[in-house]
């Protein structure tokens, strides 16, 4: 087996065992039945009822990655006793990668980019619009790239960048994975605002 081969091997081992648990964060809430009440991205969304539900859904996808890891070590340790080794231990550091970076989440909430907090802070927010000190007669909050702000006055309500809530992206199909497979969740920041 030439050296090139197991390179080959090994790289696309570490891409799988990242990729595979990340598959169902990455597809299952982009159909179009899922977003029937969003605007389509990367148009700002309303606060809403809908969209804190959008948020802790997106949340336990995220956390469920961790247990999504155990796919592709079990076959990675099938590969390293009875296949291609180079694979199997590829698998086994792509899995471990991610399974090592959730659990490292679980001591620094900030590294977490759906959390209860996220859906804690936009629920404030759309209280305190609904208060008479709100930010003008008519608040309008919505959920744009770089903060919450008030779509009626512009008010900027909560600093928090949008993060991935499961929208079908405007791009074409694989840049659109890529860019969501890198992200992993967080906000893609400035380069997706459209004034």
């Amino acid at each position: 087996m030439s050296l090139l081969g197991v390179a080959f091997r090994l790289m696309l081992g570490v891409l799988l065992g990242h990729l595979l648990p990340r598959l169902p964060m990455l597809i299952l809430c982009r159909t179009k039945g899922f977003n029937l009440r969003f605007s389509p991205h990367p148009a700002p969304l309303r606060l809403e009822p809908h969209l804190t539900a959008r948020v802790l859904l997106m949340r336990r996808l995220w956390w469920g990655v961790l247990p999504l890891t155990l796919i592709p070590l079990l076959f990675g340790a099938a590969s390293l006793r009875s296949g291609n080794a180079a694979f199997g231990f590829g698998l086994w550091a792509g899995a471990g990668w991610t399974a090592i970076q959730r659990l490292i989440a679980l001591t620094d909430a900030e590294s977490v980019p759906l959390s209860m907090n996220t859906a804690v802070r936009l629920q404030t927010v759309m209280d305190a619009c609904e208060q008479e000190t709100a930010c003008c007669a008519l608040p309008e909050p919505v959920w744009e790239v770089l903060s919450v702000r008030c779509a009626a006055c512009r008010t900027v309500l909560d600093p928090l960048p949008r993060p991935d809530l499961g929208r079908p992206r405007s791009e074409r199909l694989p840049v659109a994975i890529l860019r969501l497979w890198m992200a992993d969740g967080h906000a893609l920041g400035p380069s997706e605002h459209r004034p």
